[in-house]
């Protein structure tokens, strides 16, 4: 295209007389598609998404663009669009791609999108956070929670602190602040349907975008040949496509790409291609937006980059049309530029994914210091290219094209051939040497290493063939081979044989399709297709044309016959209906807990991550160990309405009643390396629901030898019967003058000597208070008065409980008497005005020693005071 839109002439320059109100249509819905794209990403970067007002704002300015454009003539080349064509592939495109695939479930990267969506419509925002770990800062259970719920890196070289689960990264090991992986234009816009049409239906954004997709290849097509026939030809070509099918309706990133680019290709060629006084700026602007709004789907821009650049320089050098060249360099200059926003929007909202891109990427090409080679290299590319810029703006220009662009052209051809000879070779050294043995991915991941015929199968240029059919590849490469007199096609060349080194050299293994054949889907497949269109409709009509239309006509049959084997078959069909039901007696006042660590699939990540993001509900990963260890339960509780459990185990765990089960199912298509065509039952389970039936009933033990705090939240807050303040940050202070504790002694363990408690206490004393004094009694009788005494304000003392009283099925009754209580304010401390005396922070149990002298059936010891602190008033 560029190649071709650097000579402008050619094929005819008209397609037709229509009154352009179809072009005008397209151009409006691509206005609002941009729109609704930058106003959604602001409003959500704002944390105000609103989908109906985004989608009204978008419209009301779509009008206004409608209005001020109004009296501006139409492109006579997209006038020649067909409202038969247009409705012709709308409807097969349909046919072949509803219903679209409801992802909701988690551990992939469609879920993650999915529910990312949902999350942003619900919230309006991308900011997360861990809010159980949040709420037990302050608790001895904050260590348990991150080794459960918490996957910390142990790569050294890795950046990202952990993840909380897959896909969503925790910026510090103990943080509860967390992020979302990938760019999030693409779940904005799911988030949009979500937010119009319901969550269920927020899939189809995918839908709109593989409708753009097939529309603008029409349109692209048209505009390069001046052929409706041949835009049909190759729109039925993207429509029927098994792997743009597939994905049409499989929620992650190509199809958008795939749509934004053709979009921004459609409207570069058509100002390349206007008359001078219909040629309209506005179209390099849609262009450029375009491409904008490509960078913010896919991080993968920095492949489309350098073509661009080519595209600019040999423009410079060989377009007569000095305003057009002009203009070129500046729509170039305003891509680049909206992809240095994108990278810097990706550190800034997507970091631990960024990095890991770039340094993937470049890390092959700068093995050491990866980041300065980068800076590097652009700043080399930048210099040659505006230099290459200003020469052409010489007498040096006509050398520029002889030194550079001739044997750019020439160049593409051996490159091709070269790297498919490589590239071919690297599939041998996979399946029939020890090559690749020991390799993380290949071999450890997916047992390629060694595998024959198999390594072969899982090769991206057998891909190739599988989704275009057995002959459309072959026609490619000797299309791709020699050099086009038609201008306007070596771009285009140009631009598919980057994409085909790629793929052969570089991402040139497809573990297993259809998910990992994506990565032909935005750029080598869709982009093979239409060169090999237009280049079959700019051929003088002879054999090897008619050879090319049979290819054609058997590309579209295999496709036909490829893509209807998918009619019928949904994959994750049930999934949201299934979790709909099983948290159905749920609220978002209520805590979930997930017995998933050691229960197989569905796993944690599948789970856990749309109860959290898509049903808006808090959620704990525990062990078996945890579900035991009551305390741990009544800290997690201290917020929350209910507690409910989903274990798979079909025995409610002590405490719990059934609330009933639901069956879990997830069909998938069969892995391999043909097209996708067979379901496969990937997960059968039953999933039981629990719900706690109090907590008083779970009967929590509290543990040997470790200090229980009665801060906030605490787990052992409900023996505070009486006489005190809420509990606070240190502790919990007495309210007045007396207060009691009352324990369940089936809460202590019963061990046969007898539990000592050991209490560390605060007292409140000042130099013009120096006393407190502590009266401790224990059901009723008295057993021994503590003071504290200033300066010093702590002290531990010790109540003996022998074992006779724990078996009793009366409570122990812990009462103190606090004659010195006395407010803060009266004594010149600060302004609290409460009655207080002493601050209950931690008791510790431990066994009695039996070697010791037996003790009397209530013994109260005192402990010696401790370096005086000064102790914050709350």
């Amino acid at each position: 295209m560029g190649f071709a839109l650097i000579k402008g002439g050619g094929m005819g320059r008209t397609v037709g007389e229509a009154n352009g109100l179809v072009d005008r249509g397209l151009e409006g819905v691509v206005v609002w598609v941009l729109l609704a794209s930058g106003l959604g990403l602001a409003a959500t970067l704002a944390h105000h998404f609103l989908a109906p007002q985004v989608c009204i704002a978008s419209a009301l300015l779509t009008g206004i663009y409608a209005w001020s454009t109004r009296g501006r003539r139409s492109s006579s080349l997209l006038a020649g669009v067909k409202p038969k064509h247009m409705i012709l592939l709308i409807l097969v495109c349909l046919f072949f791609r509803l219903p679209a695939f409801n992802h909701v479930q988690g551990g992939q990267d469609e879920g993650l999108y999915v529910n990312m969506a949902n999350y942003i419509e619900r919230t309006g925002s991308l900011d997360i956070w861990d809010t159980p770990l949040e709420q037990l800062k302050g608790t001895p259970f904050v260590e348990r929670y991150l080794a459960e719920n918490r996957h910390l890196s142990t790569d050294p070289a890795s950046l990202n602190a952990g993840s909380y689960v897959g896909g969503v990264y925790s910026r510090s090991p103990t943080g509860d602040d967390l992020y979302f992986q990938f760019y999030h234009l693409f779940p904005i816009w799911m988030a949009l349907a979500a937010g119009v049409f319901g969550s269920t239906l927020a899939v189809y954004a995918l839908t709109l975008f593989a409708l753009l997709s097939v529309v603008f290849m029409y349109c692209l097509t048209l505009v390069l040949t001046g052929s409706s026939r041949t835009a049909l030809i190759a729109g039925l070509l993207l429509a029927l496509n098994p792997l743009h099918a597939f994905f049409s309706k499989f929620p992650v990133t190509e199809v958008p790409a795939l749509a934004f680019s053709l979009i921004g290709f459609t409207y570069l060629a058509l100002f390349w291609r206007a008359e001078e006084g219909s040629r309209h700026r506005r179209w390099l602007l849609l262009s450029m937006l375009s491409f904008g709004a490509l960078f913010m789907t896919r991080i993968s821009g920095f492949m489309c980059v350098p073509f661009l650049i080519v595209v600019a320089v040999v423009s410079a050098a060989n377009d007569a049309d000095r305003m057009r060249r002009n203009y070129m360099q500046l729509w170039v200059l305003g891509v680049v530029a909206l992809y240095a926003v994108s990278v810097s929007y990706g550190l800034r909202w997507s970091y631990q994914y960024a990095v890991d891109i770039y340094r993937g990427s470049f890390g092959r090409i700068f093995p050491s210091h990866w980041q300065g080679g980068v800076v590097a290299l652009v700043a080399v590319v930048l210099i040659i290219w505006f230099g290459l810029v200003a020469l052409a703006q010489t007498s040096m220009r006509p050398r520029i094209d002889k030194l550079i662009v001739v044997p750019l052209r020439r160049a593409i051809a051996p490159i091709v051939l070269i790297s498919l000879v490589l590239g071919i070779y690297k599939i041998y050294q996979l399946g029939w040497t020890t090559h690749y043995q020991g390799d993380v991915w290949l071999d450890t991941q997916w047992g390629l290493a060694g595998s024959h015929w198999w390594a072969v199968k899982a090769s991206s240029l057998v891909a190739l063939f599988v989704y275009t059919g057995p002959l459309l590849p072959l026609a490619f490469l000797g299309l791709a081979l020699r050099r086009q007199n038609e201008p306007r096609i070596e771009f285009l060349r140009l631009f598919v044989a980057g994409f085909f080194v790629y793929i052969v050299l570089l991402q040139w293994t497809v573990p297993y399709g259809p998910y990992y054949a994506r990565y032909l889907l935005s750029e080598a497949v869709p982009y093979m297709l239409l060169f090999t269109v237009v280049a079959w409709a700019c051929m003088p009509k002879n054999g090897m044309r008619s050879v090319l239309s049979a290819i054609l006509a058997i590309t579209l049959i295999y496709s036909l016959t490829a893509t209807a084997s998918q009619l019928g078959k949904n994959e994750s069909e049930g999934e949201y209906q299934s979790l709909t039901k099983l948290l159905a007696p749920v609220d978002s006042g209520d805590i979930v807990l997930l017995d998933t660590l050691g229960a197989g699939m569905p796993g944690n990540n599948e789970l856990k991550t749309p109860i959290v993001y898509t049903f808006g509900l808090s959620a704990v990963t525990v062990s078996r160990a945890s579900l035991a260890d009551h305390a741990y339960v009544a800290a997690l509780n201290a917020h929350y309405d209910d507690v409910f459990l989903i274990s798979p185990s079909a025995v409610a765990p002590d405490g719990y009643e059934s609330l009933g089960s639901t069956r879990f199912q997830d069909k998938a298509y069969e892995w391999g390396h043909s097209f996708p065509h067979q379901l496969f039952m990937r997960e059968d389970a039953r999933l039981f629901l629990y719900r706690l039936v109090r907590l008083s009933l779970v009967r929590p033990v509290f543990p040997l030898g470790q200090p229980e705090s009665f801060k906030t939240p605490g787990a052992w807050n409900e023996w505070l019967t009486s006489g005190w303040s809420d509990p606070e940050a240190g502790g919990v202070w007495s309210s007045g003058t007396h207060a009691e504790i009352t324990i369940d002694p089936r809460e202590l363990s019963h061990v046969v000597q007898g539990i000592r408690l050991n209490f560390e206490v605060y007292g409140l004393v000042a130099a013009g208070h120096t006393r407190q004094r502590i009266q401790v009694s224990v059901n009723g009788a008295a057993v021994e008065t503590h003071e504290v005494v200033y300066p010093n304000n702590q002290m531990q003392f010790n109540v003996a409980i022998p074992a006779v009283d724990m078996s009793s099925s009366n409570g122990i009754h812990i009462a103190f008497d606090l004659p010195d209580a006395v407010t803060p304010h009266s004594i010149g401390m600060n302004n609290d005005r409460r009655m207080l005396g002493i601050q209950l922070e931690t008791l510790t149990a431990s066994p009695i020693d039996p070697a010791g002298q037996q003790p009397s059936p209530i013994v109260s010891e005192t402990a010696a005071p401790v370096a005086p602190e000064i102790h914050k008033f709350y």
